[in-house]
């Protein structure tokens, strides 16, 4: 794939790294009607290949804000990001576009589906966006519709299916182009504690399997099911731990 930078359109070859993300002396800061308000100061956080990583603090502790990062939906004021070797700091917004699409999935806690649209046709929409020829999209629509139970409701809409089975379907699209790390924001806050407990489940199954896995959570229950639990506090982290 050519990832462009802002001061060449040549392709780019990504060096690769014993780990897949590294952030260096990352901080943000948001400036509103003269205040400035740090959200992360001087973070340093490194995930390889193969982990579940748990990012786990109190609501307003700059957890959130550094997966937008990582999920390179936000840029740092400041320190550097290496994602599978490449700086994205060093990329225009065409090259973050491309490297995010390519490297990254994401979970989202409200599942993010388009109501008028099949399962199917949910999960396939990355793929379109990725242009993937239509020839190849079928079968890798139906192989992650099968990695998560899901495909026997491909022709269901998402109103037609429980919150649990809804997140079900947002993993699959996460996962359906192969991506590198999946990125999950809260991935259970919208669902009661039986379905959470079925998608984190799912989410152990898949990084056993060899998915790499970077959740944010505030509910240290879940911690367990990370291999690493990095706890966040007033934008800094704190501690980290082998779960």
């Amino acid at each position: 794939m050519s990832i462009q930078t802002e001061s060449t359109t040549s392709t780019m070859t990504s060096p690769r790294t014993s780990h897949l993300i590294e952030l260096r002396e990352i901080a943000k800061v948001f400036y509103t009607d003269d205040m400035e308000t740090r959200a992360l100061s001087s973070v340093d956080l490194t995930i390889s290949q193969g982990e579940f990583v748990s990012i786990s603090g109190p609501s307003g502790c700059g957890k959130s804000t550094l997966l937008s990062i990582m999920g390179i939906l936000d840029t740092p004021s400041s320190g550097s990001y290496l994602l599978n070797g490449v700086e994205v700091s060093s990329l225009d917004a065409r090259g973050r576009s491309q490297l995010r699409n390519k490297e990254i999935g994401f979970i989202f806690q409200s599942f993010n589906l388009i109501g008028d649209m099949s399962v199917y046709e949910n999960v396939e929409l990355p793929l379109i966006y990725g242009k993937v020829p239509k020839s190849e999209r079928k079968e890798m629509v139906s192989a992650a519709l099968a990695r998560v139970n899901m495909d026997h409701r491909e022709r269901h809409r998402p109103n037609q299916l429980s919150g649990g089975q809804q997140q079900r379907v947002a993993v699959a699209r996460a996962l359906v182009g192969r991506p590198s790390i999946l990125l999950a924001d809260e991935p259970t806050g919208n669902l009661d504690s039986k379905n959470g407990a079925a998608v984190m489940e799912l989410l152990g199954e898949l990084n056993n399997s060899g998915s790499t896995i970077c959740m944010v959570t505030h509910d240290e229950r879940y911690n367990q099911n990370a291999s690493r639990v990095v706890q966040i506090f007033d934008g800094s982290v704190v501690q980290e731990s082998k779960s």
